[in-house]
């Protein structure tokens, strides 16, 4: 039988979801106040009162009640859990937590990142997280170093061309 027809919540209540496990041996996690600030703006979202929850249930509405319980809970944890980090005097030459990060590929093409906490990494939006091997590689490093990093396809070596502690303009 699918397991779409079966009844496997036991009416019990819905259990805190533990945090992400912490990065070494007992220390916070770091977080960009951007990113604090966006993990806040989601929260608020989930806990506000919505015109959707007026409406007549529908298939469907207790399962996704039970996932907006769960992510709240979620969010409420690692909301008390990260520390957010901001450059005091930032170093433009070097590439640190928060950096954005120009890199040039061996064929010349430049990719750019920002070095951020593991709760706000999106590779697609441009953030890396600082616990990836290629952010862990590049700290510390400055402009015109170079970096060699192990992918699943191979190696590959990335030079830094640029450092800033601002966003960049579009």
């Amino acid at each position: 039988m699918s397991k779409a027809f079966t009844k496997e919540d036991a009416g019990g209540e819905d259990v805190l979801l533990p945090p992400r496990p912490r990065s070494t041996s007992g220390e916070k996690r770091y977080i960009t106040p951007e990113g604090y600030r966006a993990l806040q703006e989601e929260l608020e979202s989930l806990t506000a009162p919505s015109s959707q929850e007026k409406a007549p249930p529908s298939f469907g509405d207790d399962v996704r009640a039970r996932e907006r319980t769960r992510r709240v809970q979620y969010l409420t944890a690692t909301l008390e859990e990260v520390q957010v980090v901001t450059p005091e005097a930032p170093d433009e030459e070097h590439v640190y937590f928060g950096a954005w990060v120009t890199l040039e590929d061996e064929e010349g093409e430049e990719t750019a990142y920002r070095i951020v906490g593991p709760d706000e990494a999106d590779v697609k939006a441009g953030r890396l997280s600082v616990e990836s091997p290629l952010a862990r590689a590049l700290l510390g490093k400055e402009v015109g170093e170079s970096v060699r990093v192990e992918r699943p396809r191979g190696a590959i070596e990335y030079t830094v061309t640029g450092v800033s502690y601002r966003p960049p303009t579009s």
